[in-house]
């Protein structure tokens, strides 16, 4: 059986990983204001309910800024699952889906609602299948397993912009630079004023080493 790559990414830090950058401190932000999760209604809102009954759904992974993104399927202890099951790609990236070789047949089939889907895999088990396709259109993709439709095994691929929570790829890193961004106004209020403190601190710690003390001089009366 494949190992599902967001696991392998979470043997070890990469480089970079040890420093707490922009992005961990915002991850962090979310964490603790809650993320929308199978149980919150929210979640169940998102994508028209579409995956409302994902067990692994917890917002869309944010992967613009690349131009592959890799999604396994049969991911999870029941071999059910695609993972991540969301995604956010920007229009002419191409997804990968790669099969892990769990739990019998599985596919790869967009529900398009009305017309033709935009594509379809062909049904397989084998662990080192792989089925591709580049998204140019920006629209929102809903696609299931046709095997497991019935289990909930479904996915999303949003290209170009998205209304859902966006989560992080694990490590931080979305395809930009490890600086997580531009900064924002809060980010540049949060650094000036601990820029403002360091100086204050700095000039009250001066102040006190040059203040001269009381000597026996100073103290001796005339």
């Amino acid at each position: 059986m494949r190992e599902s790559p967001w696991a392998r990414r979470k043997d070890g830090p990469r480089s970079g990983d040890a420093t707490l950058g922009r992005r961990d401190l915002l991850r962090a932000g979310a964490g603790a204001a809650g993320v929308a999760t199978v149980g919150d209604p929210a979640a169940a809102q998102s994508y028209d309910g579409w995956l409302s009954g994902v067990s692994n759904y917890e917002g869309t992974v944010d992967y613009t800024g690349r131009e592959e993104v890799a999604v396994s399927v049969g991911a999870g202890e029941n071999g059910l699952l695609f993972d991540p099951p969301a995604v956010l790609v920007d229009p002419g990236t191409t997804v990968v889906w790669e099969w892990m070789g769990a739990d019998g047949d599985h596919g790869v089939a967009h529900e398009p609602g009305d017309g033709e889907p935009a594509f379809e895999s062909e049904v397989v088990e084998d662990a080192d299948h792989t089925f591709s396709h580049e998204f140019q259109d920006r629209a929102t993709f809903r696609y299931y397993c046709p095997s497991h439709r019935g289990a909930d095994m479904k996915g999303v691929v949003a290209v170009g912009s998205t209304d859902d929570a966006l989560v992080q790829p694990e490590g931080g890193d979305n395809g930009g630079d490890d600086g997580g961004g531009s900064l924002t106004t809060v980010d540049l209020v949060v650094a000036g004023t601990a820029v403002a403190l360091g100086v204050v601190l700095v000039l009250m710690a001066a102040s006190a080493v040059s203040s001269p003390g009381p000597g026996p001089d100073r103290d001796r009366p005339e």
